[in-house]
């Protein structure tokens, strides 16, 4: 990755926009930095990149709900995940970066259509199959470790936590938990690069930046237009770098 002031500025704008739609909704910065990001930067490099401030932003989360952690019920669900980072993570580094990025958009589209169409199913809430959550939160991982995106057991739990303090305790938990288990596989298998260390700090002032944005914003905006304005920004994103990958294998 050649370091020019396009990319840096390439870099922090994509991190902000990200990171004032997490500030804003609560979720989907990597579903918005990875398939921009992906436009003109490796996976290897973004994923690991992105991680390095999720940790702290997660840390801190997690410590404000502490006391909403249902530990019975997410730590086997916290094994499975990491489970599913280890085969991610070597996916990450053997693949051909084209086809990274083209599975990518597809999960990056399918996400956006099923939160899209979300309303339209019905929700069963506190009632769930264990092994069924078990495979969702091991997929999950896998998408972790690959893509730096683990929503897949967010959309699942979304739907089937009793009550929204269980939901967000226990998600922040998690995903503490993943970030960390994946910051040491990362490590280990040599993806934490001088690059990937310059990603970071570029991206630092963008989240914080984007954090005081969204914090300005967030009372003067409607959050049901907002959802499905990042729903959108999230499918056009994933088709857009389908496309990309598929023509130019890039």
């Amino acid at each position: 990755m050649a370091l020019t002031p396009g990319i840096i500025a390439f870099i922090f704008l994509t991190q902000c926009l990200a990171y004032t739609v997490k500030g804003l909704i609560g979720f989907g910065n990597p579903l918005i930095s990875a398939p921009v990001l992906s436009m003109r930067l490796d996976n290897v490099v973004i994923t690991p990149g992105t991680l390095l401030l999720d940790c702290p932003v997660n840390g801190y989360i997690t410590w404000k709900n502490r006391h909403s952690f249902q530990w019975r019920r997410i730590l086997p669900l916290l094994l499975a995940n990491l489970c599913g980072v280890i085969p991610g993570t070597l996916l990450l580094r053997f693949s051909l970066p084209w086809l990274i990025k083209t599975v990518l958009g597809i999960v990056v589209v399918f996400l956006g259509l099923e939160m899209a169409t979300r309303d339209l199913r019905p929700v069963h809430a506190g009632q769930d199959l264990p092994w069924l959550r078990l495979v969702v939160s091991f997929f999950s991982g896998v998408c972790a470790g690959l893509f730096g995106i683990n929503m897949f057991i967010v959309a699942y739990l979304q739907r089937t936590a009793r009550d929204y303090s269980e939901f967000k305790g226990s998600m922040c938990f998690l995903f503490l938990g993943e970030n960390l288990f994946r910051l040491c596989t990362y490590a280990i298998n040599g993806l934490l690069t001088r690059e990937v260390l310059f990603f970071g700090l570029v991206s630092v002032p963008a989240a914080i930046l984007s954090m005081l944005l969204s914090n300005w914003l967030a009372p003067r905006l409607d959050e049901q237009k907002l959802q499905k304005g990042a729903i959108v920004l999230f499918i056009l994103g994933g088709v857009s770098i389908i496309v990309k990958s598929l023509l130019f294998h890039t």
